[in-house]
């Protein structure tokens, strides 16, 4: 066996002396901690200030800088400024984002340094989401807000859905989010996305009552129907938001908060979170105290046990999801809407991997589903779903 270097040596053990702080931490953390009410407000972004300082950018996660599509400048998921070329039929592949191969001489953007290729339609045509520094998802981290989207919000319409970006709970998926209530405006559906506080500083409490308050902000505005669409994370706040009215009502015939929910990939077994390897957190060292001692509460009622309780769900999940298998989270959902008769639509296949956005063809369906439950311009007859096990 290869003998480690001195380095290596001093960097495992500087690794478990942070680890073994963080679970001090932990078993010192209080036992329950003053409620922070929330304050969600409506309307355009006005914080200028970022979730984590600019000094720490440079750690942030490549699907968090999607250098590859922010801004106006083309990039590679890198970060290298795309140059022009000519596609040679050798060196340069296909386009990154169609997966077409373009025809031997025409134009095209290439990184020289990792062969990153994009073709001029997708560089032309494409949405490009916003800078970092302009990104409405990354700012305002105490300020919990409810974001329209730039166009017409069907002002006209019946009903109105929150969307719910995921984000491991510590950012916010900019793909998950606006792109998603641009899709719903465009088909006469009302929509906002939600900026709801997050972990190190907030806990799943913080989050639920944003959601609670954001949902109760939107009724009272517009009326209902209300319904939710969360991905990945958000899924997961969005179907925890049934588990904690129940808890509090102890009826399980009380009025849901959510008429109607999507839950898109969503993580429905929190235990990942408490997970010291498997959580998946940026910063490890702020973020999983936080999670491990809250983000299990309500798990098992999630899960299926005693407690469980939802609206009428559209379910979308992908058999080729390695973050969020469908064997361990929507599954089990399943199972537990089917046993409290509740109306539910699942659509599983495969869709890609974990974060395939609003890709793979789910849409609409998924915007059918919605107008029959009342939501969007166009009156729609209310309808009960029954089970799909696939689309």
């Amino acid at each position: 066996m290869k003998k480690p270097s001195a380095s290596a040596s001093m960097a495992a053990k500087l690794q478990r002396y942070a680890r073994s702080k963080v679970a001090v931490a932990v078993k010192r953390a209080p036992k329950s901690k003053v409620k922070r009410r929330s304050h969600v407000t409506l309307g355009p972004c006005k914080s200028t200030q970022p979730l984590v300082k600019r000094s720490r950018f440079s750690w942030l996660p490549p699907w968090i800088h999607l250098y590859a599509e922010r801004g106006s400048v083309h990039r590679c998921w890198e970060g290298h400024r795309l140059k022009k070329d000519r596609q040679d039929g050798r060196v340069h592949r296909e386009c990154i984002f169609c997966e077409k191969k373009q025809d031997s001489g025409s134009s095209i953007l290439a990184c020289r340094i990792c062969k990153w290729t994009l073709c001029t339609r997708c560089a032309d045509e494409r949405p490009r989401l916003p800078p970092l520094r302009d990104d409405p998802l990354f700012h305002g981290p105490t300020q919990p807000r409810l974001l329209p989207v730039s166009r017409l919000n069907a002002a006209g319409g019946n009903g109105t859905v929150i969307i719910c970006p995921g984000g491991n709970y510590e950012f916010l998926v900019p793909q998950e989010g606006m792109p998603a209530a641009e899709l719903l405006a465009s088909h006469g559906i009302r929509a906002y996305v939600l900026r709801y506080r997050l972990l190190p500083k907030y806990d799943l409490q913080d989050m639920l009552d944003d959601l609670e308050a954001a949902t109760a902000l939107v009724r009272s505005t517009h009326g209902g129907p209300v319904a939710a669409m969360g991905f990945s994370a958000g899924g997961h706040l969005v179907a925890s938001l049934s588990i904690q009215r129940q808890s509090k009502t102890k009826s399980r015939t009380a009025k849901q908060a959510l008429d109607a929910q999507v839950l898109v990939y969503p993580c429905i077994d929190a235990s990942d979170w408490a997970h010291e390897e498997w959580c998946g957190f940026s910063n490890w060292k702020e973020c999983y105290p936080v999670a491990k001692e809250t983000m299990l509460v309500g798990r098992e009622a999630l899960c299926g046990g005693d407690g469980f309780a939802a609206p009428p769900t559209l379910m979308v999940a992908s058999t080729a999801d390695e973050a969020s298998p469908p064997k361990e989270h929507t599954d089990r959902y399943a199972k537990a809407l089917r046993r409290h008769a509740i109306p539910y639509t699942y659509l599983r296949r495969d869709f890609g991997a974990h974060g395939f956005g609003l890709s793979g063809g789910w849409t609409k369906r998924c915007i059918s589903w919605l107008q029959n439950r009342g939501f969007g311009s166009t009156a729609a007859s209310l309808v009960v779903d029954g089970a799909e096990g696939g689309a």
